[in-house]
């Protein structure tokens, strides 16, 4: 999978841009401000339908306008033309090759990117949602009926709970009716649970084997999928929290509650991992996903990079440049502060390689 272009309009800091790629790696380079990280997110936003650092949609329209766009052509064999508009008061809309997408969920899965970021220390010392967010992603673009069930479980977990608050404010309880919520719940968790556990599984390998490249010491690293459903079976357990559930006026058993813990030397990354470790392990993390991503659809996706090289040291910046420089990985898009900085970084490298100055 490969972008050859981008134009922007209205799009967060951006009136207009276009943007050409047309190396293995771009090297998108400006100030603080110049909205480069824009450029990386508007690329996520053509292939999640999702900005990777703005929750609400029309926090990416430009201030004092109504109205935003990303258009981007990409190769995979086939060209594929893609325009996302998002207007104040309306529903966002995707367009594949002038035509309309009926459901934004259909087009998960056809442009596939990993994005690596600074932010993403919030793997390491932020809430379960944010490590949920991940594996989710990563999996739903490479399996549809995971994205399917992840969609349905979090429509009627919403309707479960609020039927929960609705027997508490009315002191009133059916069992009858909290089981028909079960009956959709139970299928779709236990396959959500069985597919992290697995694509968890095939990390935790290609993650093994990646940390090395990254890591100068002996430290011992792991990480495990933490879930009720490891040790107990969804249905039982749904029945046997009802009172619970009822006092809570929430859902307090299933997949919403997963998490991932990372562990150095046996001990949790968050309070005993130094911050070169946390970054090793996150890059690793993230490199785990691209491979996963690759093997499993048998295509490269898009590699984004954001300010990578701003504050790591020369020795890991070089191991990761060699990385990044094997094969294993297609088209990369990255941005940084200094042009030098990042030329002396590759100028040894075996990719085509080209700078666009913002």
């Amino acid at each position: 999978m490969r972008i050859n272009r981008i134009s922007l309009y209205n799009f967060k800091n951006h009136s207009e841009l276009k943007l050409n790629f047309e190396s293995d790696i771009t090297g998108i380079i400006g100030h603080n401000g110049r909205g480069k990280t824009n450029v990386l997110d508007a690329i996520y936003l053509l292939s999640t339908c999702k900005s990777y650092f703005n929750p609400v949609d029309y926090q990416l329209i430009k201030h004092n306008e109504n109205i935003c766009s990303v258009n981007g052509h990409f190769q995979n064999g086939m060209p594929v033309d893609l325009q996302l508009t998002i207007e104040q008061g309306k529903k966002k809309k995707l367009k594949k090759n002038d035509k309309q997408y009926d459901k934004l969920i259909d087009h998960i899965g056809l442009v596939n990117v990993v994005m690596v970021t600074p932010d993403d220390i919030e793997l390491v010392i932020g809430h379960s949602d944010v490590r949920r967010k991940f594996i989710d992603i990563c999996i739903s673009q490479t399996d549809r009926v995971y994205l399917n069930c992840l969609s349905e479980y979090q429509k009627v977990l919403e309707q479960r709970n609020k039927q929960l608050k609705l027997f508490a404010q009315h002191r009133h309880f059916d069992a009858i009716i909290l089981e028909s919520y079960n009956s959709k719940l139970v299928p779709n968790g236990n396959y959500i649970h069985q597919k992290r556990a697995e694509v968890l599984g095939k990390l935790n390998q290609y993650f093994n084997e990646i940390y090395p490249s990254f890591s100068s010491g002996t430290e011992v690293v792991k990480f495990t999928y933490e879930s009720d459903l490891n040790s107990l079976d969804f249905a039982t357990a749904l029945n046997e929290s009802v009172d619970k559930d009822l006092t809570l006026e929430r859902t307090s058993i299933g997949i919403h509650k997963d998490d991932i813990e990372f562990e150095i030397d046996g001990f949790p990354l968050k309070k005993f991992g130094s911050q070169g470790q946390s970054k090793s392990f996150i890059m690793a993390f993230k490199l785990a996903q691209y491979k996963y991503i690759s093997e499993t659809l048998g295509t490269q996706p898009i590699l984004l990079m954001d300010d990578m090289f701003e504050k790591i040291d020369e020795v890991r910046a070089q191991k990761l440049i060699d990385k990044l420089c094997s094969g294993e990985f297609g088209q990369i898009i990255l941005t940084d502060t200094h042009l030098e900085r990042v030329r002396k970084h590759f100028e040894n490298v075996n990719k085509s390689i080209n700078f666009v100055e913002l």
